[in-house]
């Protein structure tokens, strides 16, 4: 990040010895003393950065799974259930999407991250669990449809 006037503006990450989020205009660790290279602190807080935009990411397509849910049961009421079926149509579609933007951005593309780090850990699995959600959904989806065919016969 550059402020206004071109200068580069701290960021934060974990201090390699005892774990405090400290910033990269540090020259030392505020907390335990220990020295601090600057071309690390950078690269650390970049790693930290894009750890937390993973979680971000992954927190909203859990939200766009959630959604699903409810746009599923809205399709079922009188006055909305039209427009409530076109969003759970668009949103079905972009779900897989944008898990196939996370994955190559945030699991495989990660370059000197440590992948078993616990924030990417729990983003991995919230994508797991919205994967699923999805999954019922297109189950629940097809067999409405099944019956619907069946029922129409």
């Amino acid at each position: 990040m550059s402020s206004i006037l071109g200068q580069s503006e701290p960021q934060v990450f974990a201090c390699p010895k005892c774990g405090e989020m400290i910033n990269t205009s540090m020259a030392q660790c505020a907390y335990c003393d220990a020295p601090l290279d600057p071309q690390w602190a950078t690269w650390a807080a970049n790693a930290q950065a894009t750890i937390a935009s993973a979680f971000n990411h992954a927190n909203n397509i859990m939200n766009v799974a959630r959604a699903l849910i409810v746009l599923f049961v809205a399709s079922f009421l009188p006055f909305i259930g039209f427009g409530a079926g076109i969003g759970f149509n668009i949103i079905f579609i972009a779900f897989p999407i944008l898990v196939l933007i996370w994955f190559p951005k945030y699991h495989w593309g990660l370059q000197g991250i440590d992948k078993n780090q616990e924030d990417l850990k729990q983003a991995r699995k919230r994508i797991m669990k919205a994967s699923i959600i999805w999954g019922v959904m297109l189950l629940l989806r097809l067999a409405l449809t099944v019956v619907a065919i069946l029922f129409l016969s």
